[in-house]
């Protein structure tokens, strides 16, 4: 006994994890995460639901595009200005999108919540768009998204239909929830509260998409708090059935608007 103590390792206090460099610390995670069952089939069953899904997403807002909407009367964007502020948004948003992915990616365990919460967070946003068919605001200004045109739209051809609820929206609150430290935190928040204030501006939104997005970011954070706490058998039977609801939303769209 006395020679199986001496030769055990010292457990890392959290005094020494700070001594590590990001990298270290990033490694030790991930690594830490994929001796455990659970978190390995968690991880790779969540990114695989995402990396499937948005191979779906542009044939699926491209059938969205064709189908006929309704035009809200919107009090707040009848007060405002169009105004074109896509360099503004496309900046601001992706460098503390770039930032929170770095912060998460060094614990194993918040990235895993950062990804289940996305993909919540994306079936509800294609349910909502699927049941609240809308037309684009007037006095729309295109928003020039590089990043979303290539990854998720699939095209530089406008996309303006899928507006219930804002997905621009939805990463900034998602971002600011998930986030760590205070500073960051506030910085998040108060930029949260700017993008979604551009996107009113540049009438891309009406002003009930923008809340909505707060409202179903928060609901699909809390529920992925709750996934994420069950073993991985139930975790995955319940996330293979958000994905078939979401491949089932895929195929509506395709049959109603080919």
């Amino acid at each position: 006994m006395d020679n199986d103590l001496l030769t055990q390792k010292p457990k890392t206090t959290s005094q020494e994890m700070k001594k590590l460099t990001y990298f270290q610390a990033l490694a030790k995670s991930w690594k830490a995460g994929f001796q455990t069952v659970d978190f390995s089939v968690k991880i790779i069953l969540t990114l695989g639901i995402l990396i499937i899904g948005a191979t779906q997403f542009p044939s699926y807002l491209n059938h969205i595009q064709k189908r006929p909407g309704v035009a809200l009367e919107d009090l707040v964007l009848n007060a405002l200005p169009s105004m074109d502020v896509s360099v503004p948004i496309f900046t601001v948003l992706y460098s503390i999108l770039i930032f929170s992915l770095i912060q998460s990616l060094k614990k194993a365990e918040v990235f895993l919540l950062y990804a289940i919460t996305y993909v919540c967070v994306t079936i509800f946003r294609m349910v909502t768009i699927t049941l609240v068919p809308l037309d684009a605001p007037a006095g729309l200004i295109n928003l020039a998204d590089p990043f979303a045109e290539a990854a998720v739209y699939g095209t530089a051809s406008p996309v303006t239909k899928d507006l219930f609820f804002s997905g621009h929206t939805a990463t900034m609150v998602l971002i600011w929830i998930i986030i760590e430290g205070r500073i960051a935190k506030i910085l998040a928040g108060i930029t949260c509260i700017l993008i979604a204030f551009f996107l009113l501006l540049q009438h891309v939104h009406y002003t009930a998409d923008v809340i909505a997005a707060f409202a179903f970011t928060v609901a699909s954070y809390e529920l992925a708090k709750v996934i994420k706490k069950w073993h991985w058998i139930p975790f995955s039977a319940v996330m293979l059935t958000l994905f078939a609801l979401l491949l089932t939303v895929f195929r509506h769209a395709a049959v109603m608007y080919p």
